[in-house]
């Protein structure tokens, strides 16, 4: 497959994904106020906005969600690209999408706005650490930081089973990355909404997209880190990936909504004081399970 067919492959997935995200979303909040805000109920200040980063800051974050994409394997041979570095280049690639509300936010000139930019980066300090950690476990077992080899070495046994806590971890700070509730402090109401509430037209419609499409991203790699990825009997690979990242989709959305949503300085203390200590223990754990040669071998 060509590039051009890679790119309309992926472009496709993530539409397709990011339509669907974005429906369960609509269901589970269906009747219940707060949760992400509605995108242009805020006063445009048509006339104060920056000409050059307003409008570039959701084209920055719909950017970092189609390259993330590239290395989501939906099936053996079914990868943008096998990238020998995925993981690494996923995690680095896909948190562009804070600078793209940075852009906004700073490129609105509105009081909301401006605040909802420095929460986004207080988050993204907040999560970033233990979500490495988290992740760090499974390419150690898997020997690799290939995105199709952390899938191949998990043939024998999810590394859900034998890294628990890691997965725990990554549902925790995948819903950080994502600002889903209870972490929505960049997009709450005390804010306005923050970049969606002054976003209209064209940019609200992009905002949204590149959100649910964070939102369907971590949760295909959450699939592909810790159950298996395309991996499973009957039916097609695709299949399997799509209804693994469906589930854990469903799951984190519907176990975040339980939890009162967070202020970035009580994430701050969660992840300083709770995350991070409990990743260093997942690594420990792992790093045992390899001494005594408990996961996959070669």
């Amino acid at each position: 497959m060509g590039i051009a067919g890679k790119t309309l492959l992926v472009t496709l997935a993530l539409l397709a994904g990011a339509w669907v995200s974005g429906r369960i979303e609509r269901v589970l909040m269906r009747g219940e106020p707060g949760a992400m805000h509605q995108a242009g109920t805020a006063a445009v200040h048509l006339g104060r906005r920056d000409r050059w980063l307003y409008p570039i800051g959701p084209a920055v974050a719909l950017a970092a969600v189609l390259l993330g994409a590239v290395v989501m394997p939906f099936g053996p041979a079914l990868v943008g690209e096998d990238l020998q570095i995925g993981v690494f280049y996923f995690i680095v690639v896909i948190d562009f999408a804070v600078l793209g509300i940075a852009l906004s936010g700073w490129g609105a000139n509105t009081g909301h706005a401006v605040e909802a930019c420095y929460r986004a980066v207080a988050q993204l300090v907040a999560y970033v650490v233990p979500l490495g950690m988290a992740v760090v476990g499974t390419i150690m077992m898997a020997k690799s930081l290939s995105t199709t080899r952390i899938v191949e070495a998990q043939q024998g046994v999810w590394f859900i089973v034998l890294q628990p806590l890691g997965f725990a971890l990554y549902l925790v700070t995948g819903l950080m990355q994502c600002y889903r509730a209870p972490f929505l402090e960049p997009f709450a109401d005390s804010v306005v909404g923050g970049v969606l509430g002054v976003s209209t037209g064209p940019e609200a419609l992009i905002w949204r997209l590149a959100l649910s499409g964070l939102l369907l991203l971590v949760a295909a790699m959450g699939a592909v880190l810790f159950l298996g990825g395309w991996s499973g009997p009957w039916l097609p690979a695709p299949l399997w990936m799509a209804l693994k990242t469906l589930g854990l989709m469903i799951l984190m959305l519907a176990g975040g909504r339980m939890v009162r949503p967070l202020s970035v300085a009580r994430m701050l203390g969660l992840s300083w004081k709770v995350l991070i200590p409990l990743g260093l223990a997942n690594v420990l754990l792992v790093g045992g399970l390899i001494l005594l040669k408990i996961g996959p071998t070669g």
